[in-house]
C-alpha cells in the first residue's frame, strides 16, 4: 500500500510553515480499541466490528497542527473482527496520511485510510462502501458546524463488510 514519503511530507510541511507564526503543535494520539455497532441505517456493517491496534506493530499517529491547517500522519496498523463471528478478521494498514484544511472546512486522506460512520447517502454518492480502506484521494467536506456535506473520491475502496463477511 502506498505511504506518503519523507520527501514529500517535508514539501507539505515546507509549504505550511509560512501560515504559522511559531512552531507546530505535535500531538500524539494512539489509537484505542472501540466498536462500529452494527446497523447499515446508520453507516456500518450489519454485524458489530471490533476495531484494535494489531499486536506488534507500530501504532504511532500524530497530529502536527498549524495555524490553519493540520496534517494527521504516523503508522497505524489495525485488526477489524466480525463479533458476531470472531473467526472473521481483517488486518489493515491506515496510516494515511490526512490533511486537514481548516480555511475550507476540508479533509483529504492521500494513503490507506479507513472510513466509517458516515450517512449511507454520502457513501454512496462517492461510490463507496459504508465501512472501507481507501486508498488514493479522499476529500471530505464540511459546513460551518462541523456535518460533513460531501464525499469525493478517486482511487480504491476495500468493502470491510464484504470481507468480514
Amino acid at each position: 500500500m502506498k505511504h506518503l514519503g519523507t520527501a514529500t511530507l517535508i514539501g507539505l510541511l515546507t509549504l505550511a510553515l509560512p501560515a504559522f507564526a511559531g512552531k507546530p503543535t505535535i500531538t500524539f494520539i494512539p489509537a484505542t480499541p472501540f466498536t462500529i455497532t452494527g446497523g447499515t441505517a446508520n453507516g456500518a456493517c450489519a454485524f458489530d466490528v471490533g476495531v484494535v491496534p494489531q499486536a506488534n506493530r507500530p501504532n504511532g499517529e500524530k497530529e502536527i497542527l498549524f495555524a490553519n491547517s493540520a496534517i494527521i500522519t504516523g503508522p497505524l496498523f489495525l485488526t477489524f473482527t466480525n463479533l458476531s463471528n470472531p473467526a472473521k478478521t481483517l488486518s489493515l494498514n491506515v496510516s494515511g496520511p490526512g490533511i486537514i484544511n481548516f480555511a475550507a472546512n476540508e479533509e483529504t486522506l492521500l494513503g490507506p485510510s479507513f472510513i466509517s460512520g458516515f450517512a449511507p447517502n454520502l457513501t454512496e454518492a462517492a461510490g463507496l462502501p459504508s465501512v472501507a480502506l481507501v486508498t488514493g484521494r479522499t476529500i471530505l467536506t464540511f459546513d460551518n458546524a462541523g456535518a460533513l456535506v460531501s464525499i469525493t473520491h478517486v482511487g480504491t475502496a476495500q468493502d470491510i463488510c464484504q470481507a468480514l463477511q
